[in-house]
């Protein structure tokens, strides 16, 4: 059977920092910006993505409605 104070003598002892509050870290610029830039490319490409498929939709809408009609000319005679 493991106890505490078995497991807690396999592991390293802890420091830590005297029980002091941590500071609030802001990123830095360079870290901001950068995940600007990756944020930039992401829409982008989601842009690009979005614009293909639409144009992919209307092509197929204009094949079927070119369909549809043939087939209703045809069918009419």
């Amino acid at each position: 059977m493991v106890t505490l104070a078995s497991f807690l003598r396999g592991l390293p002892a802890q420091n830590g920092n005297g029980g002091k509050l941590l500071e609030p870290q802001k990123p830095s610029e360079d870290q901001a910006t950068s995940q600007d830039k990756q944020l930039e490319k992401t829409s982008l490409t989601a842009k690009k993505i979005l614009a293909e498929e639409a144009e992919d939709r209307a092509e197929k809408t204009a094949r079927l409605k070119e369909a549809r009609r043939v087939r209703d000319r045809d069918s009419g005679n």
